[in-house]
């Protein structure tokens, strides 16, 4: 009863963000927790780490307020891939990743987080449908060339990328 004051006591919470935020709340002040960062750990996945990490800062008011903000930061740590990328080149097989470079595609992937909580869409379950869609298409691609007498493997990325286009019509 305590952890729910709007179904219980006097306190008013018509979203459900609004309902979070008060149970964060309650269990902060009842568990002495310390710190904006407090409770999220460092064993969770990396998706939902950021994920919580971002919430917690977002309910001390550090986050965009629009959805358009943070689809601007994604594209502004984009570009900083690529200068990254430009500056490191191509790395040697089995080489160490360039430091920068691994620096700029983690706040990418961390935009890209955002984005995806801004826009209520699980980062994780999507992360995981596009590897599906493209494992996917990648198997229907083989299957289209082998039924014209064709070893995907074997094909310049061109013509597998062609067949990759043509999985994918077929699958939308």
């Amino acid at each position: 009863m305590r952890r729910h004051p709007h179904i219980f006591g006097d306190v008013e919470a018509t979203t459900a963000g609004r309902v979070l935020e008060n149970w964060d709340k309650i269990k902060a002040g009842e568990e002495g927790r310390e710190g904006i960062f407090h409770d999220v750990g460092a064993e969770l996945p990396a998706f939902l780490r950021a994920r919580k990490v971002q919430e917690r800062a977002a309910a001390i008011g550090f986050d965009y307020g629009e959805l358009s903000e943070a689809l601007a930061d994604l594209a502004s740590e984009l570009s900083e891939v690529v200068e990254a990328v430009e500056v490191a080149g191509q790395p040697a097989p089995g080489a160490e990743p360039d430091n920068r470079v691994a620096e700029e595609i983690g706040d990418v992937l961390f935009a890209c987080v955002n984005v995806s909580r801004l826009a209520r869409v699980d980062a994780e379950l999507a992360l995981r449908q596009a590897a599906g869609r493209f494992r996917d298409r990648v198997e229907l691609a083989a299957s289209l060339a082998e039924a014209d007498g064709k070893d995907f493997s074997a094909l310049a990325l061109a013509e597998q990328d062609a067949y990759f286009d043509l999985a994918k019509e077929k699958t939308r």
